[in-house]
């Protein structure tokens, strides 16, 4: 059965991710799952695997690309202060730089990302130029360099750069955020009970326990969302 936690996934938070990893496997019969440190490639044919029994992705492709296509099974919450389930983006620009009113280069990860693109709607943000750089991380770059004037990186992944890239981050500002919405969700493929693969979720989260050097989080959560909370929400990303 295949199975990745690719979402935040690094090489600093690789040990965090196996932790919650050993705890699903504790709680479910599948000891054939793949294992968590083989990230899929590429993903959107790996969440599309008839064999998928967990990943997790973003709420802009389950709600296009793998709607109706995939079932969904829990969403983790990662103590932001947002509604429960939910995160949102900060919006980056360099130190100083705060107007929002003159053409923007707009760095974004990539146009399947809700955190980093489809949330741009939100904010009276002037784009004249974009520039997808494939990642959070490069979008911080790309900013802190001078290649891009804003860019918007989900409030998770800005608190794991923060003390990852110290050298971009300290040249960089928040300068407003979006609202929240729901976060990553838990998917498995249409066809297999969910029941257990939810238990083992809702289980492991319970048990888990965060150490001084988790920088994703020091309270993890579970939380059901239901499909219907992401599909609802709106789908423009042009």
């Amino acid at each position: 059965m295949i199975a990745s936690l690719p979402m935040y996934w690094r090489p600093e938070t690789a040990a965090f991710w196996q932790r919650f990893w050993r705890l699903v496997q504790d709680h479910i019969d599948a000891p054939d799952l793949s294992p968590p440190d083989q990230l899929p490639s590429p993903w959107a044919r790996h969440w599309l695997d008839p064999q998928l029994a967990l990943s997790m992705t973003c709420s802009l492709p389950f709600r296009t690309n793998l709607r109706d296509r995939v079932q969904y099974l829990g969403t983790l919450d990662f103590d932001l202060g947002d509604t429960s389930g939910h995160y949102h983006s900060k919006l980056i620009m360099r130190t100083g730089d705060t107007d929002l009113n003159r053409p923007l280069r707009f760095a974004f990860n990539g146009p399947d990302s809700q955190s980093g693109w489809a949330v741009r709607h939100e904010l009276p943000l002037n784009i004249s130029e974009t520039i997808e750089t494939g990642g959070h991380s490069l979008s911080l770059v790309a900013v802190a360099q001078g290649r891009a004037d804003a860019t918007l990186i989900d409030a998770v992944t800005w608190r794991m750069l923060q003390p990852y890239d110290p050298n971009n981050a300290a040249k960089v500002q928040v300068v407003t955020r979006t609202k929240p919405t729901p976060g990553l969700p838990f998917i498995a493929a249409s066809g297999h009970d969910p029941e257990p693969m939810i238990h083992a979720l809702r289980a492991a989260t319970k048990a888990f326990t965060c150490t001084s050097d988790d920088t994703i989080t020091q309270n993890l959560s579970f939380v059901w969302l239901g499909q219907d909370a992401y599909l609802n929400m709106s789908s423009k990303t042009t």
